[in-house]
């Protein structure tokens, strides 16, 4: 049986429609992708090309301003009065408010106790004289009689060693007099020193006992004496400004809501040693108050001069990027070409910052800047009024 001539130029002929689908279909779906990623290399392209205007501002440096920082005020010495002496509390004659003297009587205890003891200490006392009395005759006569040889040597030491035995009996009976006529001198509690009485917790009849405030006192002592002519405040200044406080310094102190009237003081110590935990320097400063206008525990703020350090180099706070790198600037050079630079912050004013380091005096920083803006792309700056 032989082929028909045309059943191989039908094959062919479907084997070309075939391919021409084929590439019909590859031509529909690749032509669009190559049109679509020249168009995006092209819009690329253009949008590196661009050169992007943006606002920029100069870093300067600060004025220089003193240091103001919170405190509270102390008295320049307090001391919590206790009784020394066990009893009864008699007599109160100071209340808060008052002044008093050093050694003025602030309060009697009456301590009947201490009285016997120091009766029966006294008795004491006599008999042991009485006793060095008899030892020491005893010993004169047993001399006499050594020398005679009407005695041994070893009599003659009991003998002597009995004399020194009273003698040791009565110093120590004379000591424990003294030491109970002092305990008794403390039932008269006194000032000590002269200040201002600022608490009062005991009243007539109440318990008292040595090293403790006693019943009825809530164990916080029978009074509570501030000296208030001199007041120190203590302030933690911040560890970049510590160059600038020296002992003697000059400060200001203002009380709270009292800024037409400040108070002149002066720095008297330095814990000389940062806080670990605060990187701060304990500061304190003396006040005089010789009028007594200033009260303790009253919240103040004190000025202390910085003129002796450079002032820090300010820029606006919108200049800051912060993000997965650090907080960054984004600094533009003489060619008008954008740098990131890591810098670190330090106090914050609200509308600018400081910069502690990673940006130099006059350096030109773009402000609030965009994704659009990549490391070394040639921007376009719009200076605007510098950071003061």
């Amino acid at each position: 049986m032989t082929q028909s001539p045309s059943s191989p130029r039908r094959s062919r002929a479907g084997i070309t429609i075939f391919i021409v689908i084929v590439a019909g279909l590859l031509a529909i779906g690749i032509i669009p992708r190559i049109t679509q990623k020249r168009s995006l290399a092209a819009e690329v392209s253009a949008a590196t090309d661009t050169i992007v205007s943006t606002s920029v501002s100069t870093a300067v440096r600060s004025k220089s301003e003193p240091l103001n920082l919170p405190g509270t005020l102390q008295p320049l010495h307090e001391a919590v009065v206790y009784a020394r002496s066990a009893g009864y509390v008699r007599q109160w004659y100071t209340d808060i408010g008052s002044r008093v003297r050093a050694g003025q009587v602030l309060a009697t205890i009456e301590a009947p106790e201490v009285d016997q003891q120091v009766q029966e200490a006294a008795a004491q006392l006599m008999q042991a004289g009485a006793n060095l009395s008899l030892a020491k005759n005893d010993l004169d006569r047993w001399k006499s009689l050594a020398r005679d040889s009407a005695v041994s040597q070893q009599e003659l030491d009991q003998k002597t060693a009995a004399y020194e035995a009273s003698l040791a009996t009565v110093s120590a009976q004379r000591a424990n007099v003294q030491r109970l006529t002092s305990l008794q001198g403390f039932s008269r509690v006194v000032a000590p020193f002269a200040g201002l009485v600022t608490a009062r917790n005991v009243d007539v009849g109440a318990l008292v006992s040595p090293g403790t405030s006693g019943a009825g006192t809530g164990g916080a002592g029978l009074f509570r004496v501030s000296q208030t002519d001199t007041m120190r405040v203590y302030v933690n200044v911040p560890q970049s400004l510590v160059a600038a406080i020296h002992v003697g310094q000059a400060a200001s102190v203002s009380l709270s809501g009292q800024t037409h009237r400040s108070y002149a003081g002066r720095v008297a110590r330095t814990s000389d040693a940062l806080d670990p935990s605060t990187r701060t320097l304990l500061v304190e400063v003396d006040v005089a108050n010789t009028d007594h206008s200033l009260l303790g525990g009253s919240f103040v703020q004190v000025s202390l001069a910085t003129s002796g350090m450079q002032p820090a180099i300010v820029i606006p706070a919108n200049a800051l990027l912060v993000n997965s790198a650090g907080t960054q600037v984004v600094v533009v050079d003489d060619h008008n070409i954008a740098h990131y630079r890591k810098v670190a912050v330090g106090r914050d004013y609200g509308a600018t910052v400081e910069v502690l380091s990673g940006v130099d005096e006059g350096a030109v920083v773009v402000l609030n800047p965009s994704d659009q803006i990549r490391d070394g792309h040639v921007i376009r700056p719009v200076k605007v009024a510098g950071a003061d």
